[in-house]
């Protein structure tokens, strides 16, 4: 009888101790859940000249502004007038890349209106060169604007980045996969020049 009592105690000590466990899991569950729902990642800002690591870019915005005048070889029709963004961007992979094309985006009430942009290197006027690892280059990203869509003040970008992968679940290969936004910037529109 006794050892029938003991191996009964020992059961429900096992439930009981179960039981306690499962709750606690739930509660772990529920309040990471609530955390997470409740603060939002934040995306940092950049200011004017403060360098950002972006996935494989090294990334410093420079300056913006807006001319009326032919730039790097586009010239802006009467109607319209040419964005330009000057960024330093450097290469953090091993092998020469140009995939920094979409890495910028302006306000969507003004991307909807633009051209799609023209990515120069600065030092040589070359169209989407690739650039080398470990080397910072200065791009200069010209978009064609309806004059009306020309914003006042700062101009807001933001920045678009991969996050490496040492293997994708497809092929098993390494890569740069699952783009967002690292960051914004906001710059102030200077005066129109070139």
């Amino acid at each position: 009888m006794w050892s029938y009592m003991r191996n009964l105690s020992s059961k429900a000590l096992a439930w009981i101790t179960a039981g306690i466990g499962g709750f606690a899991a739930i509660a772990v569950a529920v309040a990471l859940g609530v955390s997470e729902a409740r603060s939002p990642n934040e995306i940092p800002k950049l200011s004017p000249g403060q360098s950002l690591d972006a996935g494989r870019w090294q990334i410093k915005p420079l300056k913006v502004w807006a001319t009326d005048q032919k730039i790097y070889g586009l010239t802006p029709k009467p109607d319209q007038k040419a964005l330009v963004f000057e960024v330093e961007l450097m290469n953090r992979t091993a092998q020469s890349d140009r995939s920094y094309y979409s890495a910028f985006h302006l306000p969507s009430e003004i991307e909807t209106k633009a051209e799609k942009p023209m990515v120069y290197l600065a030092r040589d006027q070359a169209l989407m060169p690739s650039l080398q690892p470990g080397l910072p280059e200065k791009l200069v990203y010209v978009w064609l604007i309806p004059a009306t869509a020309v914003p006042k003040g700062d101009v807001s970008l933001s920045i678009e980045a991969d996050k490496f992968k040492p293997q994708d679940n497809l092929y098993g290969m390494p890569g740069w996969y699952n783009k967002y936004t690292a960051a914004t910037v906001s710059l102030p529109l200077a005066g129109g020049q070139g």
